[in-house]
């Protein structure tokens, strides 16, 4: 199984049991992020992956003279006293500036004069619970001078209030997976898209920590070419092999969220690959650090391939589906219906037909159907699971 190509085999078949065992001093990428959580490697990963900074470094950057989506900062605050309704207004986003994993972000809308619905905890809040609450977030980030962004709450084109997050797995512009993270339920929903973005197999490619993570359905993005290209040229910014750049699919375009050089989810082992999946990522790690060494381009594969030899403009005016088409049927896909990816797909081949780029195209139809296929063979095992479970349960009440 590569992140490239289609996984062996149709969706649903039976895979043989896979190794989730290769640790981490064995692997150049898990040591790489485990290195990254404790102490950045240099000055310029460090300004990076800071949420303010990063902003100037980022608002004059084009692709052909189209700037990335970035969420308008309206306050920098250096205390929880200066939370207050006039700063927070009516919709926003409030953010502790250290945090990772979505610690101490909230999407606040509001509900009375000092009263907020938070759409990331799914409560209500007082503006006091508020101010404790992120008080507690920045005890546990004691080295860090405490800070909280004050900015725009997202609207994204997947179901739900809270956007979703887009993760792409990049080395120097090879986009290896993306991890599609929808923070609408708690736990989060998590799927895992392979290199062409097709989705992978929970249990076969990658295993979430139950407690802190639950599958999701893969939602190939309205925005995929764009994000994609921006993962890619956003991630030869970095001075380092791999770079995991954050991106949202906004209702208006891609939206950038933050470059994390640390992976939580893999160094903390919620978010688990299969040997076969690791060894690829680190052979992509490797090519990137001689790629980096030599001070040249590295090979590049599928998608990521496909779209740095298109022409730019052609790219940039690519056209996406309508917003309103896009929504419609990934809410079908996305509470199971499979014919959701189906319609996905002849919508992204019919809004494309004219186009330029029509190897761009099939790959994206190609994503689509591969979506609708997977939650598909989802739904045929389902019972399948279940009934193997009910005849466990019989055998062990039989024995007693």
């Amino acid at each position: 199984m590569t992140p490239f190509g289609k996984p062996p085999g149709e969706f649903g078949t039976v895979s043989p049991a896979m190794s989730f065992d290769k640790a981490t001093k064995d692997s150049p990428f898990l040591s790489f992020t485990a290195a990254e959580f404790h102490k950045r490697g240099s000055q310029h990963r460090r300004d990076l992956s800071n949420k303010t900074a990063v902003q100037r470094l980022l608002k004059d950057k084009t692709l052909d003279g189209t700037r990335i989506g970035l969420p308008v900062q309206h306050a920098v605050l250096t205390s929880t006293q200066q939370i207050n309704p006039e700063v927070l207004g009516d919709r926003v986003a409030l953010k502790f500036a250290h945090g990772w994993s979505a610690k101490g972000v909230m999407l606040l809308e509001r509900t009375g004069p000092e009263t907020y619905f938070d759409h990331m905890a799914l409560r209500e809040w007082t503006l006091e619970d508020i101010r404790q609450r992120q008080q507690g977030v920045a005890g546990k980030f004691a080295r860090k001078q405490p800070a909280w962004i004050v900015e725009d709450f997202l609207n994204g084109a997947q179901p739900g209030a809270v956007p979703y997050d887009y993760k792409f797995y990049t080395f120097q512009g090879q986009i290896a997976m993306v991890a599609q993270v929808d923070r609408n339920s708690s736990p989060p929903r998590v799927a895992m898209l392979d290199g062409q973005l097709r989705p992978l197999a929970e249990g076969r490619d990658y295993r979430l920590k139950r407690k802190d993570l639950q599958p999701g359905v893969a939602l190939v993005p309205r925005s995929a070419v764009m994000l994609s290209r921006w993962a890619i040229e956003l991630s030869k910014m970095t001075d380092a092999p791999f770079v995991r750049v954050d991106l949202y699919d906004g209702d208006t375009g891609p939206v950038f969220g933050e470059f994390t050089f640390s992976s939580g989810a893999e160094h903390r082992r919620t978010l688990s690959h299969s040997t076969a999946m690791i060894d690829t990522l680190d052979s992509l790690f490797d090519e990137a650090q001689a790629s980096l060494e030599a001070d040249a381009p590295g090979p590049s594969h599928g998608w990521s391939a496909l779209l740095q030899a298109a022409d730019p403009a052609a790219l940039s005016s690519y056209p996406e589906i309508s917003l309103a088409e896009y929504q419609r049927y990934a809410y079908f896909l996305h509470n199971q219906g499979s014919l959701g990816g189906y319609r996905l797909a002849r919508a992204q081949h019919e809004v494309a037909a004219e186009a330029e780029l029509p190897e761009v195209t099939q790959s994206l139809v190609a994503a689509h159907r591969a979506a609708g296929r997977r939650v598909k063979a989802q739904n045929k095992t389902a019972p399948l699971v279940l009934r193997h479970a009910a005849r466990k349960a019989y055998h062990r009440l039989r024995k007693r």
